[in-house]
């Protein structure tokens, strides 16, 4: 089938008119109907049309290289949705090899997408984001199936980076043409992060239905961790624990189960420490680190424990883990750095010094607000109202905790 927005393109490619176009070949509205798919034009006039448009008939159709290729695409994309990135990589390697020369815009804009889809799987952002540039020219062109996925991968992309609100806009935009459970995972995990979660549960929900049946279950176990960390935030802690024991459960038959060990202890040790359980917590958050090869990349269970050992008033022990947490950033400026030195103010008993207040404004705040932490936005206005209080500046206290109280912080 002949797709009018091939016309639409190699049209203005020449920058001529409808009319211009159509001129003693067929009528401006005619033409219109094709480029909208309305109609399907005969050989003759899509020959005298190729004409003029200094085109041959065959480049309106899909050859068998072109649809090799295209299979060759789908199967890449399969691969890097089961998270294989050497199959990926090699997938890269060799369709970026054969689309060279390549004058079909669908399939280019495919190849651009999947390429996208690849670089956001391996984490290198800069290049995704040179291959959604590369797809966005052609996008006037394509089809809304394919429109729908440029919105889809921008919009994890966006959500790779923390911008949570903008992810969930162009995820919404694709919803329409977009249908696969990855996609419905994906957007429970933008809701989460948003504190929306009844619906990342619905979600959540719909996504491990369909992995269910497709048997992935490795994904399956993606959706109970997901789950057990909504379930957690709304304070139903039982709930919460049995979707972790049964994410535990379904990784014993997976291999390479490290990094899901780690996000699951990780989040068993947060439902103890909301419960106000810290030797719970602690043993799980150790467990958790242990099941590193090192500890880069556990700042945050790093920054839990050490919370923890604080409420129970170990504080040698808590100053060495937070210690150790701010040097595994090496000064790296992001939300975890924050909380670590929130917390050494309050171990080293220096709530009342200018310097926490200045750090909870300055520093602390504007870092939350950029990613959206709601409730950290919170806790720093809170902080601050106390801080304000001990100085009987009692207006600005006030002030405070009305900040803190209009933050969006309750999750529904």
């Amino acid at each position: 089938m002949i797709r009018g927005e091939k016309i639409k393109y190699f049209r203005e490619k020449n920058k001529l008119t409808q009319k211009e176009l159509t001129s003693g070949i067929c009528s401006v509205p005619y033409l219109s109907k094709v480029e909208n798919n309305s109609i399907v034009p005969s050989r003759e006039i899509l020959i005298l049309l190729c004409k003029r448009l200094n085109i041959e008939y065959d480049e309106l159709l899909q050859s068998s290289s072109s649809n090799g290729i295209k299979k060759m695409i789908f199967n890449w994309y399969e691969d890097i949705k089961a998270r294989n990135r050497p199959a990926s990589a090699d997938h890269y390697a060799t369709i970026e090899k054969k689309i060279k020369g390549i004058t079909d815009i669908e399939l280019l804009t495919m190849f651009h997408l999947a390429a996208t889809r690849h670089f956001l799987l391996i984490r290198e952002f800069n290049k995704a984001e040179e291959q959604l540039a590369f797809a966005e020219k052609y996008m006037t062109y394509m089809p809304k199936e394919i429109e729908g996925y440029y919105f889809y991968f921008s919009g994890l992309n966006e959500y790779l980076n923390g911008h949570f609100q903008k992810a969930l806009e162009l995820y919404l935009k694709a919803s329409e043409y977009v249908n696969e459970p990855e996609y419905h995972y994906q957007l429970a995990l933008i809701y989460s992060r948003l504190g929306k979660i009844t619906l990342s549960i619905f979600h959540s929900e719909r996504a491990m239905e369909e992995f269910n049946k497709n048997i992935l279950f490795f994904k399956v176990v993606d959706c109970y961790i997901l789950l057990g960390i909504n379930y957690n935030r709304i304070n139903e802690h039982a709930t919460a624990l049995s979707y972790f024991k049964k994410a535990l459960k379904g990784i014993e038959s997976l291999p390479d189960i490290g990094h899901l060990k780690i996000h699951i202890y990780h989040n068993i040790g947060i439902v103890y420490h909301k419960q106000k359980k810290p030797w719970e917590a602690i043993d799980y958050f150790l467990k958790s680190l242990n099941v590193r090869k090192d500890l880069q990349g556990g700042e945050l269970t790093i920054y839990l424990l050490a919370s923890n050992l604080f409420q129970l008033n170990e504080i040698e022990d808590a100053t060495r883990w937070i210690e150790k947490g701010l040097v595994l950033l090496k000064g790296e400026l992001n939300e975890t750095y924050c909380l670590l030195k929130i917390l050494q103010f309050q171990v080293q008993k220096r709530r009342n010094e200018e310097d926490y207040k200045i750090f909870l404004e300055e520093t602390a705040l504007p870092i939350f607000k950029q990613k959206d932490e709601f409730m950290y936005i919170r806790m720093c206005y809170e902080q601050l109202g106390d801080y304000y209080y001990r100085k009987k500046q009692y207006k600005r206290s006030s002030e405070c905790y009305c900040e803190a109280n209009s933050v969006e912080s309750s999750f529904i």
